[in-house]
């Protein structure tokens, strides 16, 4: 009988479903499986990073970047915990990541042991997961881990994917079971779910009759590898295509039919175009707040005037957050190519809507030249700073943002053009993702440039990484978007409340004068190349040496402050409740 520990189930599973990577940190409670992994390390490497959230961040990143899951292995107690972030971040975007989690022996549950969280239940952490992940599961005996892992990646990786937590007790995790490790392909559905044809073929009908169709392409586009049918679809209904921010680069944002962006961070030609369809396609997207423009009648959308398809491969989203004419739960691959094949057969051919692309073409050169009109001569603003990096990155490059101005600048200003080559933590908008997203990136496509265009405040939540970035000797520039503080709060606090009115923003001395972080000396330190820049001349050479590098590479740009360096453009509606006392 060939026996084996539930760690070296988990770690053999892991290898069954091919993946390549481990995120985590060894501690008492998960050594048992570490000690698996270790020998297993020809098939399963171990990445180290220097704290649980940036695992969870590592994991959710190769994701985007590549379509396939990672697992996450942390201790019990406060490790673990630190990787709610992550996880939430990836539970609200919809990317699978298996975090597998210590726990207390089964045999000590509720006395307390060290890092227990017993207080309302025994062995109670899987309670505090719970919100974040799409299914926890505990292994309580050896015999049941094979189960569960199957169970585990079947719930993330199929459906609307996400997150899922496994707790592994340590005696289970070190304990014998006969238990055979299943071949995944066994256990997992296949195929694609296909939408009903009655409902295509009215999709089609009121698509073929609108005089302004729009198509709103989300994030289940990516996750379904949609981009050519999407594209083939556009074409030809002669439909503008707006994404979500986490569908940036689905459609290539050269097209002529690219409408960019719709929603508070959007752009002023999506925000147009929507608003005035009179159908609307909208493929794989809940409707979030900030792609609505927090649900104002006429900002972004104005539905049910504009009548709304909804294809989703979630019933609960279709009809959530706005009336629909026709809802049909699909995945977007197989719902776009049905609704092409319907178009084409009721149809007379590529629709002509050359007035309609002139239009497109009108609104969208009109946009860019409004962002270039606001530079400030000499100053290195984050806007001019961000295309001239968009102008010198090749063009396949994999970019990553997180929240605040880099995060909404790069949405609206960093032309993406191919699928997964922009990745920002849409919808739970979390910081300290950028740095270790770069690196999950960069693991998933080694053959590409990867960039991470960082603000200091999100910079500094994570900045341990550069020591693993440094350690794994990775191709990656971190482009550190330098201007001393949080200040998108800043100006957000400076609209709402008054100019004098921003408070616990800014990064300064003791003296009050603006402090920034030497972030080139902190990644020195660290073991990665990097430089300095002050000005507009600079950063080409810069960026060219950190491109060419062959390592990790910071470049600390340091940008105007004042607020018309900082800001962005509102081209939406963000509801932000005012205190009563204002006017």
């Amino acid at each position: 009988m060939n026996e084996k520990t539930g760690g070296e189930i988990v770690a053999d599973y892991l290898i069954a479903e091919g993946v390549p990577y481990v995120c985590g940190i060894p501690g008492h409670g998960d050594m048992a499986l570490f000690d698996a992994l270790k020998d297993r390390t020809d098939q399963l490497a171990l990445l180290k990073p220097r704290h649980e959230q940036s695992a969870a961040h590592i994991a959710d990143a190769y994701y985007r970047a590549s379509g396939a899951p990672l697992a996450t292995v942390t201790s019990i107690g406060p490790g673990s915990i630190n990787t709610i972030v992550g996880l939430a971040t990836s539970y609200v975007d919809s990317i699978p990541v298996v975090a597998i989690t210590g726990g207390p022996q089964t045999y000590m549950y509720g006395r307390g042991v060290l890092q227990e969280v017993e207080r309302q239940a025994d062995s109670d952490f899987s309670s505090l997961m719970r919100p974040v992940v799409k299914r926890s599961f505990i292994a309580h005996q050896p015999d049941m881990v094979a189960s569960v892992m199957s169970r585990a990646f079947n719930h993330a990786m199929t459906g609307r994917p996400g997150p899922v937590h496994i707790e592994l007790p340590m005696d289970v995790q070190a304990q014998l079971t006969d238990s055979v490790v299943p071949d995944p392909s066994k256990h997992r559905p296949k195929g694609r779910i296909s939408p009903d044809s009655a409902n295509i073929d009215e999709a089609a009908k009121l698509l073929l009759t609108a005089r302004r169709p729009v198509i709103l392409a989300g994030g289940g586009c990516v996750h379904a590898e949609a981009a050519t049918e999407l594209k083939q679809l556009a074409e030809y209904l002669g439909a503008p295509v707006v994404v979500t921010m986490t569908a940036k680069g689905i459609f290539p944002e050269d097209h002529p039919l690219s409408a960019e962006h719709t929603g508070a961070n959007g752009t002023r030609c999506g925000n147009t175009l929507t608003k005035t369809a009179d159908v609307l396609l909208a493929v794989g997207t809940r409707f979030a707040e900030q792609t609505c423009s927090s649900y104002v009648p006429g900002e972004s959308f104005d539905i049910p005037k504009t009548k709304l398809i909804h294809f989703d491969i979630d019933p609960t989203e279709i009809g959530k957050n706005y009336p629909t004419e026709i809802g049909a739960v699909c995945d977007a691959k197989t719902g776009l190519s049905d609704l092409l094949a319907s178009v084409s057969d009721l149809g007379q051919g590529k629709v002509d809507r050359a007035d309609y692309k002139s239009e497109i073409s009108t609104l969208r050169n009109a946009w860019r030249s409004e962002l270039k009109e606001r530079w400030n001569p000499g100053v290195l603003s984050m806007s001019r700073l961000l295309h001239m990096i968009r102008d010198i990155a090749p063009r396949e490059t994999v970019a990553i943002a997180s929240a605040g101005h880099p995060q909404i600048q790069a949405f609206q200003e960093f032309l993406s053009f191919e699928p997964r080559t922009m990745l920002s933590p849409g919808g739970f908008s979390t910081m300290g993702y950028t740095l270790p997203a770069a690196i999950g990136a960069k693991l998933a496509q080694p053959d590409r440039p990867v960039v991470g265009l960082a603000g200091d405040g999100d910079l500094m939540q994570t900045v341990q990484e550069l020591h693993l970035a440094a350690e794994l000797g990775i191709d990656i520039v971190i482009a550190c978007l330098n201007n001393s503080g949080w200040l998108s709060i800043r100006d957000f606090q400076r609209g709402m409340f008054g100019e004098d009115r921003s408070v616990a923003v800014e990064f300064t001395d003791h003296l009050g004068n603006p402090n920034p972080v030497d972030f080139a000396a902190v990644a020195r330190a660290m073991g990665c190349e990097a430089e300095q820049v002050n000005s507009i001349e600079d950063v080409n050479p810069a960026m060219g040496r950190a491109l060419s590098s062959g390592g990790p590479y910071l470049v600390d740009f340091r940008l105007g402050r004042e607020p018309a360096d900082t800001e962005g453009i509102n081209a939406g509606y963000w509801d932000l409740p005012k205190p009563a006392y204002l006017p």
